[in-house]
């Protein structure tokens, strides 16, 4: 009886996930607005995610559908990237936000429905919260790669050209500030590349503070140098281009914002529970470990 069900409940995730893909890819398919697609990619995830949690009572449902989800998205991703189906279905960044979407829905509903503990009794978010963090970070370093050793990627993140390293701290912005004020460059432009450099680091400084939470704070502090300072020393050396001293203090910026993201959501965790977030077990096996969750 046991195994029926349980092949039931596997039948219901690769279905709902299938479905959902579809419905995704078709609105990007059909639909030039970006907002439009995310927004439509958004509504099924939270729809498909809701079903789940009422149906099997476990977050491991949803980590299934974030997984499947995912896989499907970016195997449709590299086949149009490197494929020859360009007419049919072209290539361009907002299927990563797809992707991306199939991972953050399941995680922010999953977050708030243990929090307010509403509904039917759903078990297993700790495990959940570690799975789909393991998925994410995954994805999430692919991409930072991509990004950062990959000239051709993201390129309207890179307004200005440049044929070597820089190590003269706010060189770029300076420039396109004084463009801006002589209606060179638009407002846009100076935001995208601000932003795009701060914000993508922000799920590092979050993971960090999660991770190195009871160490103290000069040892999160140095951490979040970590991983900007291996790419900025990477980049100089195959790809000088690339390298901008800009770049990592952008990255630390975006490191302490994420650390701040993290406390705002322990806070708002402990105003609703009355304890922080992801906290130790006392019976739980690994709760002597900072990478516990």
């Amino acid at each position: 009886m046991q195994r029926r069900m349980n092949i039931q409940a596997s039948s219901s995730i690769i279905f709902i996930s299938i479905l959902a893909v579809l419905v995704q890819f078709a609105a990007y398919y059909y639909f030039e607005a970006i907002y439009v697609i995310w927004g439509l990619s958004c509504l099924i995830a939270v729809i498909c995610c809701h079903i789940l949690l009422e149906q099997l009572n476990t977050y491991e449902a949803c980590f299934n559908f974030s997984l499947l989800t995912m896989f499907i998205s970016l195997v449709v991703i590299v086949i149009t990237y490197f494929g020859d189906v360009q007419v049919f279905l072209p290539y361009s960044d907002a299927m990563l936000g797809i992707a991306l979407i199939n991972w953050l829905i399941p995680m922010l509903l999953c977050y708030i429905r243990h929090m307010l503990d509403y509904g039917t009794k759903v078990d297993g978010f700790t495990g959940f919260y570690r799975n789909s963090s393991i998925l994410f970070l995954i994805f999430y370093l692919v991409v930072l790669g991509y990004a950062s050793f990959d000239r051709s990627s993201f390129s309207w993140a890179y307004p200005v050209a440049s044929d070597s390293y820089n190590i003269l701290p706010f060189n770029i912005i300076a420039s396109l500030i004084e463009d801006y004020l002589y209606s060179n460059v638009l407002l846009g432009t100076i935001l995208t590349y601000l932003l795009s450099r701060i914000l993508i680091f922000l799920p590092y400084g979050f993971y960090i503070t999660l991770i190195f939470r009871r160490r103290s704070r000069l040892l999160r502090f140095a951490a979040l140098f970590l991983l900007p300072l291996l790419i900025e020393l990477l980049q100089l050396i195959f790809i000088p281009a690339n390298s901008d001293i800009d770049d990592l203090i952008y990255a630390l910026i975006g490191g302490i914002l994420g650390s701040l993201f993290f406390g705002i959501t322990n806070l708002i965790f402990r105003a609703f529970t009355g304890k922080n977030f992801l906290m130790k077990e006392a019976d739980y096996r690994f709760s002597n470990s900072n990478l516990h969750f």
